[in-house]
């Protein structure tokens, strides 16, 4: 009787680890996901896809890894995780330019047709700042100047075609017809603000995470933030939806409080089923307290968006590049067409 009663409970035993290891098993529980950042180690998004991945293995003991896969504007990263398998476990983490405006320019292997959102993880604001010593501490008179001195005023931004200079253009198309403001491009945030330390430039337009380090210094100027409301950070620091207040339409409203997005995307390979499954998590995880606070000291707003919400955002954001750099081309082209001849 008791050889019956033990082989009974251990068969118990058995059938109910079975089913909990069945359980378990299931997408996403049962192998690592690959994370690919196509930036370099140390930035907000790589520091924000580690933040994550620590939240994930505490908490619902999924291991995330985080490669990266820097380079090619975005590119290389991408297409590293295109020529995957397509079946969940591997995602990238780009951001604006990835999507909206490099496969534009370029021919790099993919385009926005290729890929399906999960979800929007993090925006990083356009963010003015000027040197301390400029004494333009407003937009108004950072406008002054470009007015006074159009061959002196310059801003800088990470990138021809950053999302920083989308939005800039953008801005002084709609509501300062005719004013250009000579702009500098250059490879990483650092390089903004070492020149804006230099004086070499008069303004730079990057990302609050290059900037708050300055500004504790006392070394910059922040002039005006890209957000719909103040960052507690910077609580002196007006929006450009508070500086433009009462001149805004319908129209304005698709792109005035303007971030950089960064998100997580797959293939377009991938079955819609998988990501439905990673959305709860993701969501919990950016919801999280201990993961927003992490993601405020480097300088990033936890913004969770589902793939269908995020996917809107990154067609608008392509329509408003679409529209920017149709402006910037036609521009280019004039320039050229009534250029003195050499």
């Amino acid at each position: 009787m008791k050889k019956r009663l033990v082989a009974t409970l251990l068969l118990a035993c058995a059938l109910c680890f079975g089913l909990t290891t069945h359980a378990r098993a299931e997408y996403p529980y049962d192998k690592p996901l690959n994370v690919i950042v196509p930036f370099g180690p140390g930035g907000g998004v790589d520091i924000a896809a580690r933040i994550l991945a620590d939240y994930f293995q505490q908490n619902y003991n999924i291991t995330i890894n985080v490669i990266n896969k820097p380079g090619g504007a975005q590119a290389i990263g991408m297409n590293e995780m295109l020529r995957a398998r397509p079946d969940g476990y591997t995602l990238a983490f780009p951001g604006f330019s990835s999507l909206a405006t490099t496969p534009k320019l370029t021919n790099v292997g993919y385009s926005l047709n290729d890929i399906k959102p999960v979800a929007h993880i993090a925006v990083m604001e356009p963010v003015l700042t000027t040197h301390k010593s400029s004494g333009i501490d407003t937009w108004e008179k950072f406008i002054e100047a470009a007015k006074s001195d159009p061959d002196g005023t310059v801003y800088g931004t990470t990138g021809a075609i950053s999302t920083q200079r989308l939005y800039m253009t953008k801005l002084l198309e709609r509501f300062y017809k005719g004013l250009t403001i000579r702009h500098a491009a250059y490879t990483s945030g650092h390089e903004v603000s070492t020149a804006l330390l230099g004086k070499h430039i008069t303004a730079g337009c990057q990302v609050p995470s290059n900037i708050l380090p300055y500004v504790a210094s006392g070394d910059f100027n922040v002039i005006a933030i890209s957000r719909k409301e103040r960052r507690a950070d910077l609580p002196n620091t007006p929006t450009f939806r508070e500086l433009f207040a009462g001149q805004l339409t319908p129209e304005d409203e698709k792109w005035i409080d303007l971030g950089a997005w960064h998100g997580l995307v797959v293939s377009k390979k991938v079955k819609d089923d998988r990501i439905a499954k990673l959305q709860p998590l993701i969501e919990k995880a950016l919801k999280d307290p201990g993961v927003i606070e992490k993601f405020e000291k480097i300088g990033l707003s936890a913004d969770y968006l589902p793939a269908k919400e995020f996917g809107d955002r990154i067609k608008s954001s392509s329509d408003l590049a679409d529209e920017v750099l149709a402006g910037l081309f036609v521009a280019a082209i004039f320039r050229r067409a009534t250029a003195d001849p050499p």
